[in-house]
This record gives structure tokens, C-alpha cells and sequence, in this order.
């Protein structure tokens, strides 16, 4: 592919003529160059950038048919056409930030989120742009004033160092609508939609990326590191980033962060162990699926039926994951199926005593484990219901104390880690399967609005060996679940007909529910 230049030139009617040229070859370029224009002659350039912008080779990524509903595309193009870091708008007199105790045994993983927005304006989306890039990043540079920790970076020691540093910040270009993207969204498309690059580019605590689609439609995507915080934290923060857009011809005063290291101090006395990301022998393959509000219904009336009392939504989702999951893996292994545990994540700001406010900025998570007896011919679904309402409720009674500080803290890291060598050392590993369960639901992520309208859809494109991501659809009643296996397992779970009562293959994601 050629690449072509565009001369941050004023002289409009010449543009105009060369556009007009282009555009009899190929439209996306012209479209493209034609956006271009508009961020050269009003786009604030705090970088710095050169005199001229290029398209840069786009990343590609197959389709199929249809998705693009007025071209038909095959393949959809992201065009990453600028770079720069942001950084905050006022100094901050911390030179370093130490992480706490559970930030350091976190993964060392990032985590992403992408909404996605409709055009509001689709007679002048270009203009749009300009305005809406401009102000997303005033506005990002003034919510790291107060959440500082992410303009850092980490280092090995423990800290997250804030010298000459910033936000990493992408603006990209894709050549199709977005309706026609979301009838059917392709999960393997989503990393379009979020930083990627080598260490050196992202070895920041956060990197940020804007794409524009044809239409005038939009995505957000920010990844965040799991060693400075937990999805709590990133989805307060890209709240109170959108809040600060809403707010800053208001005068409204937005509240700080409280940071968890205050509550769980480091201590470097106590050597705390780093764990890794369980990886499986085979390629992993992630998929879609719809839990609608009626479903969910009748797998909690099917809980209670046989003695379980009052199941949540989150639970039977996860149940019912879990036990396909687990049928999947033995016509996949045959003998050689393995004891196998499910770690169900629980969000602990709310169960201590008393509970940390919701902007809470770091990790507060921690896990409970369910067991299913492989040797058994059948799981009951019943069964891991009752087993995960089970476990939360012992897990409240165990964690909800009133300090976490001195020996008490200590005690409890130990604790921590002696459950995270059970299943995630490499002896461990090889002797068992875990699954882990996480969930996103009654987090705002609808309510994420810069000034041009709710998401029509929030996703991830997170991948991790084994794991499953329950959150919220659009009107809330419903779940969506990215369920992540092995190929040869997927290929059992997608076409297992008990999972298939209850909830859909990859639905439009333009459906409320």
C-alpha cells in the first residue's frame, strides 16, 4: 500500500481540488485525508507534531461477510494517524507512588474497555471530530491531575514512577460503519479498537485510543495495568473523565480518588510473590454469548426448584458456564480430565467494614473457589448455584473486619498468597484445571457519556486462558458473557444444545437486550 501525505497546508481550495482527485480513485482515502485536513487546520497540538501527517500501513482483520452493511466489506482497516502523550495539567509534588500489597501480586496484564458511540451529527462528522478529539483530551488531561498514578510508569521496584511522563494517546480511522460493525461484531476486530504496539509504547499504567468510523460514529478504548488497579478503577476513572468533559464550563468541583495504598500500606519487610497468567497448551479462542433477562429467569427458577434460595443473575450465568465448560473439557480430554476449581472474583471495597467508597483507585479483589468431582458422570447445575451462593456468603463473614493494618495486614497477604500457590503456581498448573469468573455487572459502563450520548455498546477484548466476563447489557436486565477456552473445547461449549437454551451466539449488539 502507498503512502500519501498530507501538507498541514491553509490553503483550502487547493486541498479541496487535490481531494476531489483522490476521491475518483478511492473514496476511503479521500475520506480519510479529508479528516486529516480538519485535524491539521483546527486540531490543538499540544505534541508538537510534524508539518505533515501520514497514513500509516492499517492492521487488518477478516470480516466475513456482511458486517459492513452499505459496502460489504471483507476486511476492516484501522489507520492509526496520530500519536502523542498526555499529560496532567497541573504537576504533581509525588515523585513516585508505591503500590499496595494486593497491586503487587496482581497480574502483570492489561486491561481493556472500548465503548462505542453512534454519530449524533451525520452531516458534520468532521467537523465533529476535531471538536470531540480536542476536547477529549483536555479533558483527560485534567482527570490525571487528580488520578496521577496512571500517567506514570512502573517499575520493577515496586513503584510507579511520574517524571516527563503521560498517557499514551491514539487516534485512529476505520473505513466502515459502525452500525454495520455492530449487527454482528467480530470479537478478534475489537483489538482494533485499543492501544497495541511493543513494551516500550505501553509500558505505561494507561494508554488511550479514539477511532473514528465512517459514519461519524465512534469508539473509546483505554487499557489500563492490572498492577496499578482493578476494572473498579478504570471504569471510575473513564467516568470521572467523562464527568470532567460534562462539567468544565460548569465550575463543577469532581471529587479525588481515595487510594487504597493508604488502606493496604506497602510493606517492604513482607516479600510478596508476583503470579503469572495461566496459559493453556492449545490456542485460545474467545466468544459472544447473550443471556436475555427471560433466560436468566428461568435458570434462577430452575435453582430454586431444587433448594436454592434467591440465586442472583451473576450466579446462574456463571453456573451454567462453568458446567458446559466442564462438559466440554471432558469429551475433549477423555481420561485424562484433571480435578477442576472455578475462581469467582469478588470486589471487596464493599465487604470491609467500613466499606471503601466507590473511587477507589487500585486493586480490592480477591476470590473464592468452587470445586466440581470430574469423576462424576453428570455436574448438576443445581449444584455449583448453591456452591457459589455458598461461597460468597462464607467469603463476606471471613473478610468483613474493621482495620487491615499491622500483623492483621500481613496475616491476610499470607493468607492471599497461600491460595494463590494453589492454583496458580506451575506445580499446580500441571495438576489441575481452573477457570476463573469475573464480573463487570452493575458497574456504570452505560452511563459513560463525554457529551455526545450513551454507548450503544460496551465490550473487551481481553483474553485470558479459561476465563469468562459477565457484564451488563445495554438495558441492564440482561448479561453478556465473553467465555474464553481452548479451540478444541470451544468447539464442544459453542454447540452444546443445554447451553444453547439459555443463551445466544453472538446477537447484534445493537438489541437492547
Amino acid at each position: 500500500m502507498a503512502f500519501y501525505v498530507l501538507q498541514a497546508s491553509h490553503n483550502h481550495t487547493k486541498l479541496t481540488d487535490n481531494l476531489k482527485c483522490l476521491e475518483a480513485c478511492h473514496e476511503g482515502i479521500a475520506y480519510g485525508l479529508m479528516c486529516l485536513y480538519a485535524g491539521c487546520q483546527y486540531q490543538h497540538n499540544p505534541a508538537g507534531l510534524q508539518p505533515y501527517i501520514r497514513l500509516s500501513e492499517p492492521a487488518e482483520i477478516f470480516l466475513g461477510e456482511g458486517l459492513a452493511s452499505d459496502e460489504k466489506l471483507k476486511t476492516m482497516r484501522a489507520e492509526i494517524i496520530s500519536r502523542e502523550t498526555i499529560k496532567p495539567s497541573s504537576p504533581n509534588s509525588q515523585r513516585c507512588y508505591k503500590l499496595s500489597l494486593l497491586d503487587k501480586m496482581s497480574f502483570r496484564i492489561h486491561v481493556p474497555v472500548i465503548f462505542f458511540y453512534l454519530s449524533n451529527d451525520h452531516n458534520n462528522y468532521l467537523i465533529d471530530f476535531t471538536y470531540r478529539s480536542s476536547l477529549l483530551k483536555k479533558s483527560l488531561s485534567e482527570a490525571l491531575s487528580r488520578y496521577y498514578p496512571l500517567a506514570g510508569r512502573i517499575k520493577d521496584d515496586g513503584n510507579i514512577e511520574f517524571k516527563d511522563k503521560g498517557v499514551h494517546f491514539f487516534e485512529a480511522r476505520v473505513h466502515c460503519d459502525l452500525e454495520g460493525f455492530l449487527k454482528r461484531p467480530e470479537l478478534e476486530a475489537l483489538n482494533l479498537f485499543v492501544p497495541s504496539g511493543n513494551n516500550q509504547e505501553l509500558n505505561g499504567a494507561l494508554a488511550v485510543q479514539i477511532t473514528f468510523f465512517k459514519c461519524g460514529g465512534m469508539a473509546v478504548g483505554a487499557t489500563m495495568s492490572h498492577k496499578v488497579g482493578d476494572f473498579s478503577t478504570l471504569i471510575t476513572f473513564i467516568k470521572d473523565w467523562a464527568v470532567t468533559v460534562m462539567t468544565r464550563h460548569s465550575g463543577e468541583e469532581v471529587l479525588f480518588p481515595e487510594f487504597i495504598n493508604s488502606f493496604l500500606p506497602p510493606n517492604d519487610s513482607l516479600i510478596v510473590r508476583e503470579y503469572e497468567v495461566t496459559k493453556g497448551d492449545t490456542v485460545s479462542v474467545t466468544r459472544r454469548f447473550v443471556f436475555s433477562a427471560t433466560n436468566l429467569d428461568k435458570l434462577k427458577a430452575l435453582a430454586t426448584s431444587h433448594g436454592v434460595e434467591n440465586p442472583t443473575r451473576v450466579q446462574v450465568a456463571a453456573a451454567l458456564i462453568y458446567k458446559c465448560s466442564l462438559s466440554a473439557s471432558r469429551l475433549t480430554a477423555g481420561s485424562a480430565q484433571k480435578p477442576s476449581f472455578l475462581l469467582q472474583m469478588v470486589n471487596l471495597r464493599k465487604i470491609v467494614v467500613p466499606p471503601l467508597p466507590e473511587k477507589s483507585f487500585g486493586n480490592m479483589v480477591w476470590y473464592f473457589t468452587v470445586s466440581a468431582d470430574t469423576k462424576e458422570s453428570k455436574v448438576e447445575f443445581h449444584g455449583l448455584v448453591g456452591q457459589l451462593k455458598e461461597g460468597i456468603a462464607r467469603f463476606r463473614l471471613a473478610h468483613r473486619r474493621s482495620t487491615f493494618t499491622g500483623d492483621e495486614l500481613s496475616s491476610q497477604i499470607c493468607e492471599f498468597m497461600k491460595e494463590a500457590d494453589t492454583f496458580h503456581s506451575p506445580v499446580a498448573t500441571n495438576h489441575m484445571v481452573t477457570y476463573s469468573c469475573t464480573s463487570w455487572c452493575r458497574f456504570p459502563l452505560y452511563q459513560v457519556d463525554f457529551g455526545w450520548g450513551k454507548p450503544i455498546w460496551v465490550s473487551s477484548s481481553t483474553r485470558l486462558w479459561n476465563t469468562n466476563i459477565l457484564m451488563d447489557t445495554r438495558n441492564g436486565d440482561g448479561i453478556e458473557a465473553l467465555v474464553t477456552l481452548g479451540e478444541e473445547d470451544m468447539n464442544v461449549f459453542e454447540q452444546d444444545e443445554e447451553f444453547l437454551q439459555f443463551a445466544s451466539l453472538n446477537p447484534s449488539a445493537l438489541d437492547t437486550n
